[in-house]
């Protein structure tokens, strides 16, 4: 089977994507947010997904 085509990759690439752009999406809210407390909740959200202290 082409590995181009097997639907296992796919929904592996699919689902590290998403992961990615959700990392991403929080680690800028957490630096540009204007709002010191939504900082302070994108940077609570970044360490439970990234399995770390704060």
């Amino acid at each position: 089977m082409n590995p181009a085509y097997d639907p296992a990759a796919i929904a592996l690439a699919t689902s590290a994507t998403g992961y990615l752009l959700t990392l991403t999406a929080l680690a800028l809210t957490a630096i540009t947010a204007p709002n010191p407390a939504r900082r302070r909740d994108a940077r609570t959200i970044l360490a439970l997904l990234l399995n770390r202290k704060l």
